[in-house]
């Protein structure tokens, strides 16, 4: 018989669950495969379902199984080895589906290294070393111990950027890293290498800031005024400058020499004779540090020969690989005797970085201005012309003198009050530098015979505001249960307004760790996750190495504190023990039901792992009456899920807790939904007497957009025979039932649905039967009964079934009521006789 599909029905789709939701190595798990529409799980059988893998080297099908409930597959599949396949699903009447799943590894044993480098950006003017920690991890990345010594080799190809202490470090039994130290040799990007045996070798990255360039060199001669005819002498310093003119600390040896023009070269061509006399001509600049200096004089008797009362000199570096920048003096020739005297003191400051040691700030010296009479050189009436000038000269200590030098910023610079020794007119100042620099200018104030003078300085260093205290493990990945390495330091960042914010411009090579820069305590707030013992800071110390344990899976926000400085660590622990539960479960459950959940052990990333003990696990819902679960189930040793049955019962959202020893509290969600089919009644055909009436019954759940089958219906009928019943809807959500009305004027039928996971629902229809046959009434003398009729009459028992319908249908009354009237006509004993048989038949 061909029904009419229903207008509303569409292409059915695949829904799956794996159980268990993650699957490892050379174990079986089940894909359930159900129908579903708008996420609900729709109750329709899957026949003829084809299921295959992409990959059998992965994934292999085993078999497909029935549910219980008659509506989903069960596919047990097997999986082989690491990797991901796809599984195909079709079957008639639905779109075809590939489902993409992966199988993981035994997450047990170590398979890889991890390697991490701290810090892995230095700054020009930071600690010149850092780390490198190698560990062990399996293949989902998890911290592991070694079973056994394992070797790890570390090299880099960059080894005129940094070098590594130790090129071979040893995991040892039992640990899961080891550290070795690393020194920076020149600025740049370095590549660092980490290998074993039979695991992936590995590397990352360093990175060393470049100065502003071009670098240069700079040379500072002071005082700049001198006199042949006295012992003064002056400083040659030269400093290794940035492009922006700050000192910048060597990251080699820069050797130079110094060399004086000679201003009037026809004076004395003699390659002897010099003019400027130095303690050393030739210096070194020595990597780390940022300046070199040395004395000279100018030769005693410089003024004999030349005729100038004063000459300008040029002193200039030579060195190869950096721009040079000379510095002038000059030297008057007047002939007169060394002035002694208690100053007055000049000083001159010098640019200089605030490293935290000590470092030259300044240079002082003696000088004054005097009035002479010098030689014109012309002459009048045979008489030398000469004229009164005002000179500057040098005053050379009669004594030893201290001069007291005092700073503003005593966190950026202390100044070591310098002495004045007898006999000299020039001093070094030396201070001893902390490691930040103030917002603004540094302000000297000196005090010599003449009182206190002021002068301003411009140190080169960090801005408190502007840094911040940084705490970091030094392991990738940290192992709960076992001591890992943290590191905490300073360090500098820019201000928004400081920020690069193009490609192309110059990274500020000053902004990174710094030294910290004052004594302090290091100290862990309390918290239920890491100890930690205080540690003691000094001042200009790079790092603070920290030991630290905890014996929590899981992640927290530690928070430290150093002085001033408060700073956070977040971390998170691992293990490849179980760290939590998980349950895998289809997404909506139909009411009345069975279904299937799972529930898996899962490590602290989420991988599955297997337990090493039996591990019972109690299930508990907060609605007994809506799913009917078990109360406790075990995950045995060696196995890493267990499977079980869901049987809904009514509707509902219940909440499901896991609970189980060591192991953290698991809650999920359930909805049990229970829908009522929409169900319609049609009664099809003439509707006459005696003839077959058809009534259809259509089953559709809107929620779904899909007809339905499956559903089981009950039929009763009133006013015909049934001929012909379907006891479940078909492929379309129908069912048909075949009535014949041959009983009353009216034909009623009712259909009850349910089943599939439903509420049952009850329709009714009624309806009006067409050309009835109509009784006559009797007519007394119409009624005439003769031979030929009597045959009609006789009822033989094989025609009984006759006279039990005319019963049925009121004519045997009719029938009866004539028979009266022929024997009150006399008609005779045997009508008697038949009247007395059809009576008894009517009361039967």
């Amino acid at each position: 018989m061909f029904v009419m599909p229903i207008s509303a029905q569409t292409t059915a789709e695949f829904g799956y669950q794996l159980h268990p939701e993650k699957l490892l190595e050379n174990t079986i798990g089940t894909l359930q495969i159900f129908v579903t529409s708008n996420e609900m799980m729709v109750p329709r059988s899957i026949d003829d379902l084809k299921v295959t893998s992409s990959d059998n080297s992965i994934i292999q099908v085993i078999d497909i199984q029935e549910n219980n409930s008659g509506y989903t597959k069960n596919v047990q599949i097997k999986a082989i080895k690491p990797g991901i396949a796809s599984i195909a699903l079709a079957a008639p009447g639905f779109s075809s589906k590939e489902i993409t799943l992966e199988v993981f590894n035994n997450n047990n044993h170590p398979t890889q290294i991890l390697m991490k480098i701290t810090p892995d950006d230095f700054p020009i003017d930071g600690p010149r070393f850092g780390y490198v920690t190698v560990e062990l991890a399996t293949t989902g990345g998890l911290p592991t111990i070694a079973s056994e010594d394992i070797t790890v080799h570390v090299e880099t190809p960059n080894k005129d950027t940094v070098n590594l202490r130790n090129q071979e470090l040893v995991i040892k039994k039992g640990e899961y890293f080891a550290t070795t130290e690393f020194d920076l040799v020149n600025s740049g990007d370095a590549i660092i290498f980490a290998s074993t045996d039979n695991m992936k070798k590995i590397s990352e990255f360093v990175h060393i800031r470049k100065p502003t360039e071009p670098l240069q060199l700079q040379l500072f001669v002071i005082p700049e005024q001198y006199s042949s005819f006295t012992d003064s002498a002056g400083y040659a310093i030269v400093e290794l400058l940035d492009g922006n003119g700050d000192p910048v600390k060597a990251e080699e040896d820069i050797h130079m020499k110094l060399g004086v023009e000679n201003p009037d070269v026809s004076v004395n061509t003699s390659h002897d004779f010099e003019e400027i006399q130095f303690s050393n001509k030739e210096l070194v600049i020595k990597k780390g540090e940022y300046s070199a200096y040395t004395t000279f004089t100018p030769r005693p008797n410089l003024g004999e020969f030349t005729t100038d009362s004063e000459q300008t000199f040029n002193m200039f570096i030579s060195t190869s690989d950096y721009l040079t920048n000379g510095d002038s003096f000059t030297v008057t020739h007047d002939e007169m005797g060394a002035l002694e005297g208690e100053g007055p003191s000049v000083t001159t400051v010098l640019p200089f970085l605030t490293t935290g040691k000590k470092e030259i700030i300044a240079v002082t010296y003696f000088e004054t201005e005097i009035e002479i009479s010098r030689d014109t050189g012309t002459s009048t009436l045979g008489t030398t012309d000469r004229e009164v000038v005002e000179v500057t000269v040098p005053v050379i200590a009669k004594q030893d003198y201290e001069i007291n030098f005092a700073s503003s910023e005593l966190d950026t610079v202390n100044p070591i009050n310098p002495i004045m020794k007898k006999g000299e007119n020039v001093v070094l100042v030396f201070g001893d530098t902390g490691t930040v620099s103030p917002d603004n200018s540094v302000e000297f104030y000196i005090t010599d015979n003449e009182g206190v003078k002021t002068i301003t300085g411009t140190p080169i260093g960090p801005i408190t505001d502007d840094i911040s205290l940084t705490i970091e493990p030094l392991v990738s990945m940290i192992l709960a249960g076992s001591e890992f390495p943290a590191i905490a330091y300073l360090a500098e960042s820019e201000t928004e307004e400081e920020t690069v914010t193009t490609e192309d411009a110059e990274e500020n090579g000053r902004m990174g760790i710094t030294p910290f820069i004052e004594d302090a305590i290091l100290t862990l707030s309390a918290n239920d996750f890491v100890d930690a013992e205080p540690e003691i800071i000094k001042q200009n110390q790079p790092y603070v190495l920290l030991n630290l344990l905890t014996e929590e899976v899981g992640g927290g926000e530690l928070l430290f504190q150093a002085g001033q400085f408060e700073g956070n660590m977040a971390m998170t622990s691992h293990t490849t023990d179980p760290a939590e539960m998980h349950l895998s479960f289809a997404k909506n459950l139909l009411a009345n039901t069975e279904s299937l959940a799972t529930i898996q052990l899962l490590d602290s990333v989420g991988n599955p792992v297997y337990t090493k003990e039996d591990i019972l696990i109690k299930i508990v819902s907060n609605d007994e009456s809506v799913l009917k679960i078990p109360d406790e189930t075990i995950i045995k040793k060696g196995e890493y899920f267990n499977t079980f049955k869901l049987e809904s019962q009514d509707e509902g959202v219940i909440e499901l807790a896991l609970l189980s020893e060591d192991l953290p509290l698991s809650k999920y969600d359930i909805n049990v939904v229970d829908i009522s089919p929409v169900i319609s009644l049609d009664l099809l055909g003439g509707l006459n007497w005696n003839e077959r009436i058809e009534a259809k019954l259509s089953v559709t759940i809107p929620e779904i957009e899909t007809s339905l089958e499956g559903f089981n219906v009950e039929w009763t009928a009133d006013g015909g025979e049934v001929l012909q019943r379907d006891d479940v809807t078909n492929g379309n959500g129908i069912a048909i039932m075949n009535i014949l009305a041959n009983d009353k004027d009216t034909i009623t039928v009712s259909a009850t649905v349910s089943g599939n996971g439903l509420s049952s629902s009850t329709i009714s229809k009624t309806a009006q039967i067409l050309n009835m046959p109509i009784a006559e009434e009797p007519v007394e003398q119409g009624f005439i009964i003769n031979s030929s009729n009597m045959i009609y009459i006789i009822i033989p028992v094989a025609i009984g079934v006759a006279l039990f319908l005319l019963n049925r249908t009121e004519k045997l009354q009719v029938i009866t009521e004539k028979i009266d009237i022929a024997n009150r006509l006399n008609i005779g004993e045997k009508f008697d006789e038949i009247k007395e048989k059809i009576s008894g038949i009517r009361n039967h």
